[in-house]
């Protein structure tokens, strides 16, 4: 559930718990290698999660073995093609989503299978070019399906919203928003994720609470030495929701968190060129440039530097 959720640093103590309690348990290696990339985005770490992989056995044959059932080699296969395999990260998304179509033919009813292979084809999508909008579909629609069995499936309802994350899709979308924060509470991008919807639908309350939960989790999560994208993301789009509402006292608020989260994380790129943008967009959206006065050749570059290209273009 908190793999399907994207709580990679909670799924990774939960696997690596089951590989203590079972060191030839194949599906705890499987599950540990999932999480060190998110896969609707660009790869940022290959070596680990072959050498996961590997410490299960140090060939495919030989975790293979391992795997008793069909269903089990048949992940196994999968995440090879997609860590062990030729080509570019997005051939091997590709390859890794086509292993997984394999598998959910050989399983068409089963709601695991059938998750990871819609959170496959959205994967893919990534690399697809003019094909892209028909895997997410397809990926949402599985989605779907898997929902009207199982209302409360963290994966049906995650990669629903992820497939549907547009203006015209999205209200496809909106009961899965409306549950999936309360199906993963302890999971910060399950809190923040409605979000995803909620903001092509206008719903700037929702914006606002949906991020405030987000930031919540990811604060009571974070350790020092941690990552802090989830809380850095949620203060993004909590800002960008109080905006939209007009609450400019709580638009602030959310630039001094932004601070103290840059202050604790000096040296994570996305959290201090976050910072910027919050405070550019907060400029912009409240129209109050005449009341920031720049008074020297060096702030306005730095200005335009940091803070106006940092802007996202729909926020203009």
């Amino acid at each position: 559930a908190i793999l399907h959720s994207f709580g990679w640093k909670q799924a990774i103590a939960q696997f690596k718990a089951a590989q203590t309690l079972d060191p030839d348990f194949a599906m705890a290696y499987w599950g540990e290698a999932l999480c060190y990339n998110h896969p609707l985005l660009r790869e940022q770490d290959l070596q680990t999660p072959r050498s996961v992989l590997q410490r299960l056995g140090p060939t495919l044959e030989a975790r293979l073995a391992k795997a008793p059932t069909p269903r089990e080699k048949g992940f196994l296969l999968a995440v090879d093609a997609l860590f062990f395999g030729t080509g570019s990260y997005g051939e091997r998304r590709t390859a890794y989503m086509k292993s997984m179509r394999s598998l959910h033919e050989q399983f068409p009813n089963d709601d695991e299978v059938a998750a990871f292979y819609a959170l496959s084809l959205l994967s893919a999508a990534g690399p697809a070019g003019s094909n892209a909008s028909a895997l997410n579909v397809l990926g949402g629609a599985i989605a779907l399906e898997i929902s009207a069995r199982n209302p409360n499936h963290p994966g049906a309802v995650h990669y629903t919203i992820h497939a549907f994350d547009d203006p015209i899709h999205a209200r496809l979308a909106l009961p899965a928003a409306r549950v999936f924060a309360d199906i993963a509470g302890a999971v910060s991008h399950a809190q923040h994720m409605p979000t995803h919807i909620f903001i092509q639908l206008g719903m700037w309350e929702e914006v606002s609470a949906s991020n405030q939960s987000a930031f919540d989790v990811a604060t009571r999560l974070w350790e020092p030495g941690d990552a802090a994208g989830d809380m850095t993301h949620a203060l993004d789009w909590g800002q960008y929701g109080d905006l939209q509402r007009g609450d400019y006292e709580r638009a602030r608020l959310w630039i001094e968190r932004m601070k103290g989260v840059a202050q604790r994380n000096a040296g994570q790129t996305r959290v201090q060129n976050a910072l910027p943008r919050v405070k550019a967009r907060y400029i912009l959206e409240s129209r109050q440039w005449q009341t920031h006065p720049i008074t020297d050749k060096s702030s306005a570059v730095e200005l335009l530097a940091t803070g106006i290209s940092a802007v996202k273009l729909n926020d203009l």
